[in-house]
């Protein structure tokens, strides 16, 4: 039921990524910025032909291909649950999977991808709804993996200094899910 969930949510986003994009070269392509907080915020439309900060200008099919490789491994760990059991983690997989979609539709049928968020006051680069998911969704990873992450260790067969087994009584209790993780930390 969780995967349904997901996968309709990651739907949803697409959807909204493609709607927000399709609304930037309908009401901003070829107009000036339209200002929502003056000298701070704007919306001001840009195609974008390479990837982050205009890498790899121009190279459309490279980044296509790239672009479909990490996404269907990104969508294989999630789906065999390589990452672990945590559902932090796929829900931040699942972000970062809409955002990579969400762009390489662009790349793939417009040639270019659609940008339209601009920070004028600390004249940032300027980007879409498909580029927050992705930084969303690696920044929760990240926070998981450094912060909340705890490595499983198998106790039961763990050598005492004298050299008998030493048995773990604890190792059998039973792991509660909670947001953050499976319970047992394991990934």
């Amino acid at each position: 039921m969780f995967g349904l969930f997901l996968a309709l949510g990651a739907v949803v986003l697409i959807v909204m990524d493609q709607f927000t994009k399709w609304l930037a070269k309908t009401y901003l392509e070829g107009n000036a910025p339209f200002v929502l907080i003056d000298g701070v915020f704007e919306l001001n439309y840009l195609e974008n032909s390479g990837a982050a900060f205009g890498i790899l200008s121009d190279k459309r099919y490279l980044l296509i291909g790239i672009t479909s490789v990490a996404l269907l491994a990104l969508f294989y760990v999630l789906v065999t649950r390589k990452l672990g059991h945590s559902k932090l983690v796929t829900i931040s997989g699942t972000l970062v999977l809409a955002g990579g979609v969400g762009n390489l539709i662009d790349r793939i049928f417009r040639h270019k991808v659609v940008d339209f968020f601009y920070f004028k006051a600390i004249d940032f680069a300027i980007f879409n709804l498909a580029d927050c998911f992705v930084v969303v969704g690696a920044s929760l990873i990240l926070f998981y993996y450094l912060f909340l992450y705890k490595e499983k260790k198998d106790l039961s067969h763990a050598q005492t200094p004298q050299g008998a087994v030493k048995e773990d009584t604890a190792h059998g209790a039973a792991d509660t899910e909670s947001f953050a993780g499976d319970g047992g930390g394991e990934a």
